[in-house]
This record gives structure tokens, C-alpha cells and sequence, in this order.
């Protein structure tokens, strides 16, 4: 391998790149930090039902294609998202916040 991967695939590739690529891996992580809130499905509103809408709330209608008939409202949220790449390569937030904060080789 020449430079730094492409792809990492566990806390370990990231903790070696740090030594070895501390810019591009310090890249990765700040970019992986943008990626961690996402917007979640938290139920669907039974009719009647407003739901709530803010910065972090917001709810989405399903139309019918045809007639354009609303068929369902979701409540979404905007919170972190337990699937994103940084929580599967082990990393809390703080931890990969505190990472970008460090100057040179780790």
C-alpha cells in the first residue's frame, strides 16, 4: 500500500494512519463527524395528529402518485444515527473530536 487507505475498516486502521497519515486520517474523522446525526423515523401520526416540527422534528407525507391524496404522515428527528461509520469503527464522538484536537503524530 502507498499513502493513505481509501477505505478503513476498524478502530485499528484509523489508530495506524493517525501515526503514519495524521492529515488525511484527521480528514476522515472530521468528515465522519458531519456524517454521525441523520434524520430517524420515531412513528407514524395516526389521523388528527399534527406532530411536532423544529430544527431536530419534522414530519413527512406520503402521497397517493396519482391523486396526490395524502396516505401517511411519519414523525421524523434529526439525532445521531447508530449505524453511521464512525460508531461502527468504535469512536464516541468526544473521542473522535478530542483525535482532531491533537497536533502531529498521535
Amino acid at each position: 500500500m502507498r499513502g493513505a487507505p481509501k477505505h478503513y475498516n476498524t478502530r485499528f486502521d484509523v489508530d495506524y494512519c493517525l501515526e503514519h497519515y495524521p492529515a488525511e486520517t484527521k480528514a476522515f474523522l472530521a468528515k465522519k463527524l458531519t456524517e454521525v446525526k441523520a434524520w430517524q423515523v420515531t412513528g407514524k401520526l395516526k389521523d388528527g395528529e399534527t406532530g411536532k416540527t423544529s430544527d431536530t422534528h419534522k414530519v413527512v407525507e406520503v402521497k397517493d402518485q396519482a391523486t396526490q391524496e395524502v396516505k401517511e404522515r411519519y414523525q421524523y428527528e434529526y439525532k445521531d444515527d447508530p449505524n453511521c461509520e464512525l460508531f461502527k469503527l468504535g469512536f464516541t464522538v468526544k473521542e473522535a473530536e478530542a483525535l482532531l484536537k491533537t497536533e502531529g503524530k498521535k
